[in-house]
């Protein structure tokens, strides 16, 4: 049913106090980013088979319920369709997401293009210049958009196991990438999808729910996880302060180190690159060459396999054990457990596996599940600052800094990011594509 009555809105708030609910918004733009978006309408369904929409800014309203938005968005203990989007128009944290349970329970991302009705596409099809063309869709058709979702969707709330590892991830993934999301990235007239901006901004996607858990990064065609150095994508970037600047920390050797973290294996904080060419070359002092070949090396034993001579380097002989002991797990077990969250990757999710292509699965997991604690730990230092993170990218972390603040907080996040042995380098500049290394 559709609210149309004010006297309605208690009756709702009492029914579902005790009810099992999903509750799906719908916001005024299927384009605009979530963080920057207004909500049009809200969906709720109950375990007794009890649906309603409730219009908040909609032309059919007889009356508005805008006013009541605020409580809808601190119901806690609900299910919502998207956490990160529920947190970005400001819902409560204490809420479980859809997504993620679609993930952990199928093992692959949630597919949303099955739920627009023909009327969403004829819409947002014909009317792409209207930015809250959902306020003009049918509520009726908002609906059925909104029962396919209940649909898939219900039979996952009302017999999902929700575990430590689920609990866990829910509580932590959606706010952090939520939280980088919303800071967004301020952009000058170079940027080459004008349609993407909005007041100098523009808007990321994190999308965590990938095989690995390593998440993409790309919004409305723009891949900000794949930005190229060399074609001046990177000059349109730049800080949104009067005195300010971009300051890239960028960690060095990420995966060695997060390898060297899972066998135990105690690395040096000096290059890694310099540590192991001296193994390779049986010398104490490397040339340039021998620097670069070190780097190449490594990479070639880490992702495609280590050759039998490298074995009796005494890293490499623990990977390797490392290796084919994840290997003997997964063929026994049919699946491997990552460190941190505790995430089951099965067996039956990833086809044509191979003792080292199972390791850089691993590794890709691992990478993610450090980093994302890291910058867990740095978003929460930065609160009572204005300088904010505005860019995640595997093995680096961009900031937007405002001067004032830099001498206190860079520290501050440098020392976060290399605790446990994890060194970064750092760069500052004007725009992204003109950063200079600094010492910090």
């Amino acid at each position: 049913m559709i609210l149309d009555h004010a006297y309605e809105i208690d009756t709702v708030f009492d029914y579902i106090k005790d009810r099992k609910t999903l509750l799906v918004p719908i916001l005024c733009s299927p384009i605009l980013h979530p963080s920057i978006n207004a909500v049009c309408a809200i969906y709720i369904y109950t375990e007794d088979d009890v649906e309603r929409i409730i219009p908040i800014r909609h032309t059919e309203q007889l009356i508005g319920f805008g006013e009541h938005l605020q409580r809808f968005l601190q119901l806690e203990n609900i299910f919502v369709h998207d956490k990160k989007a529920w947190l970005q128009i400001g819902g409560n944290a204490n809420v479980l997401d859809i997504k993620t349970l679609w993930w952990y329970i199928y093992g692959e991302a949630y597919d949303e293009s099955y739920y627009p009705t023909p009327a969403h596409s004829f819409f947002w099809r014909r009317h792409q210049s209207l930015d809250k063309i959902n306020t003009v869709i049918p509520l009726q058709k908002h609906l059925e958009m909104c029962q396919k979702i209940r649909h898939y969707a219900w039979p996952m709330c009302m017999n999902a196991k929700l575990d430590k590892s689920y609990t866990y991830f829910n509580e932590l993934y959606p706010s952090v990438f939520a939280e980088i999301e919303s800071a967004g990235l301020c952009v000058n007239d170079d940027f080459k999808m004008p349609e993407l901006i909005t007041d100098n901004f523009v808007y990321s996607n994190y999308n965590y729910h990938t095989m690995t858990g390593r998440p993409s990064n790309a919004y409305r065609g723009f891949n900000y996880a794949a930005m190229n150095k060399e074609d001046g994508t990177r000059s349109a970037f730049h800080s949104r302060f009067e005195r300010g600047a971009l300051v890239e920390m960028d960690f060095d050797s990420y995966h060695v180190r997060l390898i060297a973290r899972l066998i135990g294996y105690d690395l040096p904080k000096t290059s890694i690159h310099e540590y192991l060419g001296r193994f390779y070359f049986d010398t104490n002092e490397l040339t340039d060459t021998q620097r670069e070949e070190s780097k190449q090396i490594t990479f070639r034993l880490m992702y495609g396999g280590i050759d039998r001579e490298f074995l009796q380097i005494p890293f490499f002989d623990k990977v390797n054990t490392f290796v084919y002991t994840l290997w003997n797990q997964w063929k026994t077990k049919r699946y491997i457990e990552t460190p941190i969250t505790k995430r089951k990757l099965l067996a039956e999710n990833l086809k044509n596996m191979t003792a080292n292509k199972l390791f850089n699965y691993y590794l890709q997991a691992v990478e993610t599940e450090v980093s994302v604690q890291k910058l867990s730990a740095l978003l929460t230092a930065l609160k009572p600052y204005q300088s904010q993170i505005i860019l995640y990218t595997y093995d680096s972390i961009l900031l937007d800094v405002n001067y004032t603040e830099a001498k206190e907080i860079l520290p501050i996040c440098k020392n976060i990011l290399e605790q446990g042995n994890f060194p970064v380098k750092c760069k500052v500049g004007d725009i992204y594509d003109k950063m200079n290394q600094i010492a910090i």
